[in-house]
């Protein structure tokens, strides 16, 4: 018998190209190898009608999705079929009509990313840009001044790293936030490094005294943030701890890759060519693929219903670590703040 698709989350790639071309983005350490594509209309639509329910549409992936040309009509066809929309964006394509449709179309959320709160901190991962994320900050606001609407939401993803806390910078985070119109910013210290050349600037405390202190900057930097109205929140990964629960929730969540793979998260499938590495907590890493089918061939139900799959889903059911799962970096990620 075949299970419904009911989902929490499904994450839609629209398109894996990017302008990240150096410093520590997965595909600025790959970028001759790497594959680009974009999700057909077409392709996204029919995968939408076969799924029961789901509560998210998230567009994101290895890519900026407003690179696919018909990314305004997958997120209205998304917010049509009833699920909180989130569009992911560097924000450097972000013009006036994409902000125009977003917030005609009622899109609930937009993330925009920072690495740095200068310029040059975003220098070291070219491709996204400091002033370009805030420009579409700016724009988006001034839209939504225009018609009067609450939504989008927006909000910040803050990838700290160890130069960056040296800096300060994790502390100066919320007064720079404030008045700009973000609704909540998504600490996320960096894990893994593209190569030994990136390796310094990751934060993964190796021993629980380390965790609790940069834990305790965390919780700190939330409590400032609330006080400004901006709703805070952080993941650090836990070096020393062994556990597996993964945060992504693959029992109920599916990843759409921009050539049409289904897999089960976006790390399982980066688009570059293999062999393909990243270095996490001293180690080298090969990224783990598992494509389960691919919409071009395959139709979503029976993907979805095949017994290995099935067999996948309850092992994360029941925090049991399957092949290929056992030791990835995001199962040691813990909420903080």
């Amino acid at each position: 018998m075949s299970a419904p698709i009911v989902l929490d989350r499904l994450i839609v790639e629209a398109s894996s190209r990017s302008r990240a071309e150096i410093g520590f983005t997965i595909r600025a350490g790959h970028k001759k190898r790497w594959l680009d594509h974009d999700l057909p209309l077409a392709l996204f639509e029919k995968a939408l009608r076969d799924i029961d329910a789901v509560a998210e549409v998230r567009f994101q992936g290895w890519g900026d999705p407003l690179a696919n040309p018909d990314i305004l009509a997958m997120l209205a066809a998304a917010k049509h079929a009833g699920a909180r929309t989130v569009l992911a964006t560097d924000g450097v394509r972000l013009a006036d009509e994409h902000a125009s449709a977003l917030t005609r179309d009622d899109i609930d959320v937009v993330v925009l990313p920072l690495a740095g709160l200068m310029e040059d901190a975003n220098f070291r991962r070219r491709g996204t840009s400091l002033y370009a994320a805030l420009a579409a900050i700016d724009r988006l606001t001034a839209v939504k001044a225009v018609h009067d609407s609450k939504l989008p939401q927006i909000e910040v993803r803050y990838a700290l790293t160890r130069t960056g806390l040296e800096q300060g910078e994790l502390e100066a985070l919320p007064r720079f936030l404030a008045g700009l119109g973000v609704g909540a910013v998504h600490v996320r210290p960096l894990s893994y490094a593209t190569g030994p050349e990136t390796e310094y600037d990751a934060l993964v405390p190796a021993d629980q005294d380390a965790f609790d202190a940069l834990a305790a900057r965390l919780r700190a930097a939330a409590e400032e943030a609330a006080g400004l109205g901006l709703r805070l929140d952080s993941r650090l990964v836990h070096g020393g701890l062994t556990r597996f629960r993964c945060p992504d929730r693959p029992a109920s969540t599916l990843f759409i890759a921009a050539d049409g793979a289904v897999s089960p998260c976006a790390l399982r499938n980066v688009p570059v060519a293999d062999p393909a590495s990243y270095r996490f907590h001293g180690a080298t890493l090969p990224f783990p693929r598992d494509v389960r089918g691919n919409l071009h061939v395959d139709a979503l139900p029976a993907v979805w219903n095949a017994p290995e799959y099935r067999e996948f889903r309850y092992c994360h059911d029941t925090d049991t670590p399957p092949e290929g799962c056992a030791g990835c970096w995001r199962s040691f990620w813990v909420d903080v703040a």
